[in-house]
């Protein structure tokens, strides 16, 4: 039996010794307690009732005569939902309202007089004997927050915080360096919410801190931790045992010391990031409650969000691309299942073939590039991007890092017609980009040669590549080949096919089915995941003339009430005039 396991016995075995049962979560939560943390759970993981609940009463005993807020996108929500359930998580803590803490009134002069802040209203605020209170602010009424100052900051359902809010928000995050520095939690911040999804008006600002997280630094503190709660069972045991010395408590205090020591340092400034699902606490919830979520009570993209925790991509009525699907994608393209650095890391690659590429200009210039794996199977290996101010050479320098040992050192290039503008002067995109892969940032040449293949590209209509898409992704054209792609290796890319948005409007007693780009306007940082810049590099490099040709006379022959669509594009296409003129 380890030491670990006989402690818990011995300790379980006493009658005085406090036993509570948790999921993994919360012992996580528990054990790790970094300065900032952020987790993303499904339903029934008791957010709020634990984790914000044992955070803020762990922060009112650590900082006394401190200022906290706990922040919602409206107060109602704030009032009636989130803290309810944090009062909840109190009482399980041992608190009870009127003798542990004071709502919404004054509280006796001798709780106030431990306060660290002047405070004249307490209609908004909870109070506590040693003097710490609690603020409660709404996003949407910013003079409930206005001029405070509060040592930490605690955030529920913050799916429903916008971001431009929450960051006028983040100035009353301040407080007294000296009073309550030396806490780990001292200017922390707490943020629960189960799983945003974005298409619906929710929001994830909070994932910026996933890229704050020190993951190895994560395991090293619960390790610690870990090891910090086999010596505090240790010393009950010794604790409950007649005959231990006064020498060996002393000892072991000195183990749980030095422990405790050790994680403040590691605690101290760090964050954790966290997403589970509702299957974390199973036994609780029980297999019955997630088989009746998913008999019907919650529709599969709800659940998929809400209980299993995953980032939810567009309902397929709601897609542009109505027939994307999981069948496209491949998570094999490298040998260790990590995203590739180089191109001779990509599985199915034929490192001695001509590459392919389409490309889309714009504050987000997306490229993606894509090689026949056979006549009857086309894989698009890589995605990459810049976002302005980065201009194509920068664009260009990525490729040929990433593609340097490619054998074949032919480039054909598909790219948005407007790429051909200014042609005739020489200052066209397309051929910017071609000069920039032939030759290096010095001018020496590369041994690349790039072949632009849209120069007479004609328009290509929404409705048109809808049709088309149709076609390829459903794969009811022979001729046409079978589409995989890389989906480690082209995140970006399938996030952005996945999230296109289709709108449906008429011109007369016609359909025309069109790609909300909306989202083409979103802050720089949103773009690479959350716009349609990459769905459209994905047709340029798709739909290109001799596919087209196929695809027509398929949907042609087909009878398919969207032809009429198909067959105006067509003709526009083999009689446009080329654009290479300029403006």
């Amino acid at each position: 039996m380890t030491r670990r396991t006989s402690a818990i016995k011995r300790a379980a075995k006493t009658p005085e010794t406090d036993v509570r049962y948790c999921h993994i979560l919360q012992v996580l939560t528990d054990w790790i307690g970094t300065t900032v943390m952020v987790v993303i759970g499904g339903r029934g993981l008791a957010k709020s009732t634990v984790i914000q609940a044992l955070r803020s009463y762990r922060c009112v005993y650590d900082m006394p005569g401190a200022a906290f807020a706990f922040v919602s996108n409206t107060y109602v929500n704030l009032q009636d939902n989130i803290m309810p359930a944090v009062q909840k998580g109190w009482g399980l803590l041992g608190w009870a309202e009127g003798r542990d803490y004071i709502k919404y009134k004054r509280p006796p002069e001798s709780w106030r007089r431990r306060c660290s802040v002047i405070v004249d209203d307490y209609r908004n605020a909870i109070s506590f004997p040693n003097g710490c209170v609690i603020f409660l602010g709404s996003l949407d009424n910013p003079s409930l927050l206005a001029g405070k100052s509060v040592v930490h900051l605690f955030m529920d359902e913050a799916k429903y915080d916008k971001e431009q809010k929450v960051n006028r928000a983040f100035p009353i995050l301040r407080g007294d360096a000296l009073a309550y520095g030396n806490s780990v939690l001292f200017l922390g911040i707490t943020i629960t919410t189960d799983m945003p999804d974005i298409t619906e008006g929710e929001f994830d600002w909070f994932f910026r801190y996933a890229d704050e997280m020190d993951a190895d630094r994560i395991y090293n503190i619960a390790r610690v931790a870990c090891a910090l709660n086999e010596e505090l069972l240790e010393m009950e045991s010794i604790k409950r045992r007649a005959n231990s010395s006064q020498l060996r408590i002393r000892r072991q205090q000195e183990r749980i010391d030095r422990l405790q020591a050790g994680l403040w340092k590691m605690r101290k400034g760090q964050t954790f990031f966290f997403n589970a699902s509702s299957l974390v606490n199973v036994q609780i919830l029980t297999v019955e409650y997630i088989r009746r979520l998913l008999s019907g009570t919650l529709e599969m993209h709800e659940a998929m969000k809400s209980v299993f925790g995953m980032r939810p991509g567009l309902k397929r009525e709601l897609r542009f691309y109505t027939l994307w699907s999981e069948t496209h994608k491949y998570y094999d393209g490298t040998a260790d299942g990590v995203a590739a650095t180089n191109s001779s890391q990509l599985r199915y690659l034929h490192q001695h073939r001509p590459l392919e590429a389409g490309m889309d200009f714009g504050n987000q210039t997306s490229l993606v590039i894509g090689q026949y794996d056979n006549p009857s199977l086309y894989r698009i290996h890589k995605s990459m991007y810049v976002l302005a101010p980065q201009s194509i050479r920068q664009l260009a320098d990525q490729f040929l890092l990433f593609f340097a040992g490619h054998g074949n050192k032919v480039l054909d290039f598909y790219y948005d017609r407007a790429g051909n503008n200014y042609a005739k002067q020489k200052k066209d995109q397309a051929s910017e980009f071609k000069d920039a892969v032939e030759k290096d940032a010095d001018g020496h040449r590369t041994g690349w040669i790039v072949n632009l293949k849209s120069r007479k590209q004609g328009i290509i209509r929404q409705n048109a590549e809808y049709t088309f898409m149709i076609t390829l992704l459903g794969g009811t054209c022979p001729a046409l080949p079978a589409l995989q792609v890389d989906a480690l290796n082209c995140r970006e890319m399938i996030s952005s096919i996945e999230l296109a948005k289709a709108e449906v409007t008429y011109q007369g007693d016609s359909k025309i089915v069109r790609k909300v780009k909306k989202t083409e306007k979103l802050d720089l940082k949103k773009l690479p995941m959350l716009s349609t810049n990459f769905s459209d590099a994905f047709k340029y490099l798709l739909m290109r003339k001799d596919w087209l040709s196929v695809a027509h006379r398929t949907v042609s022959t087909s009878g398919s009430s969207s032809s009429g669509a198909v067959d105006q594009w067509f003709d526009s296409l083999t009689s446009q005039s080329d654009p290479s003129s300029g403006l």
